[in-house]
């Protein structure tokens, strides 16, 4: 008996006409014509080197030896496409977890494209709390977390820089502490650096400014865009408007920024997302560096 991968292409083919007792009936079913049903059974035997089909005036019967291979071939068949199922469910569905500010970053045009070629759904969950799930729920996760990680598929995406930021007419004024005493100071509740912690890596006793603290940063955004203060952010969370010139840096002399090294990159290597990983990296770079 020959081994040859045609086996596998006929065996559909075979299967229907098992079942249909026709190849006429079988061929209606699997949209061919007579004779391609018939080639293929034909090919099907040759290479397993016995005879299937009994063909008579009521029908087709199978012989002795059909009725054995047939048995196989409806299990093999049967696991075959249980197997395709199981493909297309795992590619079908994306689903990313991100902080808000990196969603549009992650899901650019050009990554939103290639993606959508191959995949049916594409399920993003932005929240601004910290991560706290299980990463393997997820096929792709961009999170913070002070700790470094070994988990494979984890990715660090380089250190995060803080520092005050505000309108471009606002920051061209704050040059000194002293400036920085007139401001409200704006606080993400749920960012990894503040102010506070702006004021003890440069050694300086945290002032009583006025504060208004937010829980989400893109209150924190749109107050600063409307004036109401001055916020600390990581640069590059922020690198999108500051590269369109609505926000700027304040240059505080002599006060060094926050550094954190805490931002990373998940793609589940369980899944089919994973042969992305490259693309998905580079193009999520791209965007936090500006």
């Amino acid at each position: 008996m020959k081994s040859d991968p045609i086996v596998l292409s006929c065996l559909p083919a075979f299967v229907a006409v098992v079942d249909a007792k026709s190849f006429t009936e079988a061929a209606n079913q699997l949209h061919l014509t007579v004779s391609a049903v018939s080639q293929a059974i034909k090919k099907l035997e040759v290479r397993l080197g016995i005879k299937l089909f009994l063909r008579e005036p009521a029908g087709v019967s199978l012989t002795p030896q059909g009725e054995i291979f047939a048995d196989y071939a409806k299990k093999s068949l049967r696991v075959l496409n249980q197997g395709i199922t199981k493909l297309k469910e795992q590619g079908s569905k994306i689903r990313i977890y991100t902080p808000p500010g990196i969603s549009s970053l992650l899901l650019n045009q050009r990554l939103l494209e290639e993606l959508s070629y191959h995949f049916d759904t594409i399920e993003m969950v932005s929240e601004e709390r910290p991560f706290d799930g299980e990463l393997s729920d997820w096929d792709i996760v961009v999170y913070f977390h002070s700790l470094a990680h070994t988990v494979p598929g984890n990715h660090y995406l380089g250190d995060d820089i803080y520092y005050p930021f505000a309108l471009p007419d606002i920051a061209e004024r704050i040059k000194t502490l002293d400036d920085l005493s007139h401001c409200t100071l704006l606080y993400n509740q749920h960012g990894l650096a503040h102010w506070d912690e702006f004021f003890k890596v440069n050694k300086v006793t945290i002032p009583d400014h006025r504060k208004i603290y937010y829980s989400r940063a893109s209150q924190l955004f749109t107050a600063v865009e409307s004036g109401k203060g001055i916020a600390f952010e990581s640069s590059r969370i922020i690198s999108s408007k500051l590269s369109q010139g609505s926000i700027k840096l304040c240059q505080l002399d002599g006060l060094v920024p926050v550094i954190k090294k805490s931002m990373w990159l998940y793609i589940n290597p369980e899944t089919a997302i994973y042969q992305f990983k490259k693309e998905i990296k580079e193009e999520l770079m791209a965007g936090l560096m500006g």
